[in-house]
């Protein structure tokens, strides 16, 4: 099942020296670990992999995140971003 996007919905994802992260269209934080943060966003989910993430600034009025660290990988996530119940119990 496809997940509708917001009319007049926009994100933008700036990425700079794959050390600062910015994401508009923000909604809602998943999960925040040093080596992954999960963001549910206007278009669905994005995972962020890397090393000392942070999530350093989170703006509800404006939805835009900004994540330092060091960012190995954006993953785009069709539908919500969600972690597993099994992955939870393990770790």
């Amino acid at each position: 099942m496809e997940e509708k996007i917001k009319e007049n919905a926009e994100q933008k994802i700036v990425l700079q020296n794959r050390k600062e992260l910015s994401i508009s269209g923000t909604n809602k934080v998943i999960s925040i670990k040093s080596d992954l943060i999960q963001l549910e966003t206007n278009y669905g989910g994005i995972q962020i992999v890397g090393t000392n993430l942070e999530l350093v600034n989170l703006d509800n009025q404006s939805l835009c995140a900004k994540i330092c660290g060091y960012i190995q990988a954006i993953k785009f996530v069709q539908g919500k971003s969600k972690e597993s119940f099994l992955r939870k119990i393990f770790k």
